[in-house]
Parts: C-alpha cells; structure tokens; sequence
C-alpha cells in the first residue's frame, strides 16, 4: 500500500517561459505528508523538456516526469484524465497545468486538512489571481463572486468559478471522472470531472488566492479558431445532455448565448454562412441573449 497522500498531475506543453514557475511552486510547499509530483510533457517543440531534465537533475527523485515522443493530445487523448491519472498513487489529487502556478506554500496542507476533517465533501478549490506572460496580474474581477462556502453544480455552470490549479479532490473518484470524461462530445474535461465529482459529495470553496491563472496567447482555452469555435459548442451540448439532463436548463441559456457570441465573431471574420448558423441557434435556444446584446448597446453612452 502506498505512502503517497497527495498526488500532484501537472500537465505541459510548449510551456518553456512558465514551467519553472509552476516547478517552483511545488517545490515551495510545505507538508506533513508524502506528495508525489507527477508530470506529463505532451513532446513540447520547445525548450520545455530541457527545463524540466535540468529540474530533475538538481531535485532527483521529487519529479516523476514522462516524456512523450509524440504530441497525445493532437491523437484526441486527454492530458490529465489518460495521462496523469492512471500514474496517481495518492489518496487525493491536486492539479496544475504547466502555465499556470502555486502562490500559497500552505495550499496542499490546507486542502488536505479540509478534506481530512470534512468526509462529505468530494473536492475543494480556492481564488487565484491572473496574470499574463510576463506574471504582471491583471485588474480582472473574474474570480471576484467566489466566497468561502460551498458551490453547486448550477453555479458552476453559471460563472466560470473553478481554475484548474486551485482544485484538489478525491482520489477514490478516478474511474468515474475517467469514465465521464471519455464521453463523445467534450473538448475540455474539467467541467466534467467537477460536475462528477459533485454526484458524489460536496465542493467547498476556500476565498484566498494561492494560485495564479495565466492568460498567453498559446493557451489552448484562448483559441479563436472556427474549428475550436464549433467543437466548445458541441462540448455544451454534451453538457446540456449528459448527467441525465440534471443542467439542461442552464446549458440552454449557455448554448444561447455563446451561440450569440459565436455568430457575431464570425459574421465579422467573413464566415458568413457559419455565423449565420449560429445567430439561428442562439434565436432557437435564447432569444434573450440578442436582446440583451441591444439593450446594453442602447445604455452605451
């Protein structure tokens, strides 16, 4: 039986200025348990794979890291759910893409105090800050509606209210977030793993901010392709039918809006057709989204 009782799943890519940011979070946290550090390169093109062997020589044995020879995520295989988690020994699991970072040396132990005292609870996660390519914060209030309390699915979906590196959850739920998460139709599998996880407990949310979300332009959620545009679409609609139609209602103000949104962004690019699909899927789903759009252009000064 292992010792672990944290195990840490970070994710990299191309991520050669920010790596040893997130390495040096790790390496600044302060426990009383054994913490394995497991992280998945996904063949970076970069200077990402010499930044982690240098790491590995001058800490031996506190990364566990593999190197994949081909890009995993272009075959459609997700980074932390196929990757990452299959490899967990721990009894709880914590996460960090490699762009973003830890601020808090405290952040484990709190989250595992809080998990070790509150058995009805499946996860916790925490406020961040964020902050651009060169860790210059933004005077964003993304995150600012997040209290110290507990969140359910509904407001989840209502507000973007989880960043990845905040989370830690149980470990005795992998085979059902893997399960979910296989299912046709998602692009992202966070939303998901959260929404799995709230089938089996409750999440509670911590107001500090011990992490940092970073915004670049690589950053695989900031894509403005087409092709990106229509599969996030599809990945609402999976939500809107999957946990046997528990969020439909939500997702349909969701899928009207972000349909709005889709369309407009592509009328201008000169997608015509395309965005003329999307302006017809917005009306179907939400007629309120195109008239809140023209009341907050009246209201303009």
């Amino acid at each position: 039986m292992s010792d672990i009782l944290v195990s840490v799943c970070c994710s990299t890519f191309n991520h050669q200025k920010f790596i040893a940011k997130a390495l040096e979070g790790f390496l600044m946290q302060k426990t009383n348990f054994k913490t394995e550090f497991l992280i998945n390169d996904d063949c970076s093109e970069d200077h990402t794979v010499s930044i982690l062997k240098d790491y590995n020589n001058r800490y031996p044995g506190f990364f566990d890291i593999t190197f994949q020879t081909e890009n995993q995520y272009s075959k459609g295989v997700k980074p932390f759910s196929q990757m990452l988690f299959p490899r967990v020994k721990g009894k709880y699991i914590a996460l960090c893409e490699g762009d973003d970072f830890w601020t808090d040396p405290n952040k484990l132990q709190r989250q595992v105090d809080f998990l070790e005292n509150n058995q009805e609870y499946s996860f916790c996660f925490h406020k961040c800050k964020i902050v651009d390519e060169n860790d210059m914060e933004f005077d964003s209030k993304t995150f600012d509606h997040l209290e110290d309390k507990d969140y359910v699915g509904r407001e989840l979906l209502e507000k973007w209210s989880i960043p990845t590196a905040s989370v830690m959850f149980r470990g005795q739920y992998l085979d059902h977030i893997i399960k979910c998460v296989k299912t046709p139709g998602y692009l992202f599998g966070d939303t998901p793993m959260f929404l799995t996880l709230l089938e089996y407990g409750k999440a509670r949310c911590f107001a500090d901010n011990m992490s940092a979300y970073r915004i670049h332009s690589g950053g695989i959620s900031r894509s403005t392709s087409k092709k990106n545009k229509i599969a996030l679409y599809k990945h609402y609609q999976t939500l809107k039918k999957d946990f046997n139609g528990k969020y439909r209602k939500i997702m349909i103000k969701n899928i009207g809006a972000y349909a709005f949104g889709v369309s407009r962004e592509l009328i201008k690019r000169g997608h015509l057709l395309e965005g003329t699909k999307f302006l017809f899927i917005s009306i179907v789903y939400d007629k309120n989204a195109i008239a809140d759009f023209f009341v907050r252009k009246l209201q303009r000064p």
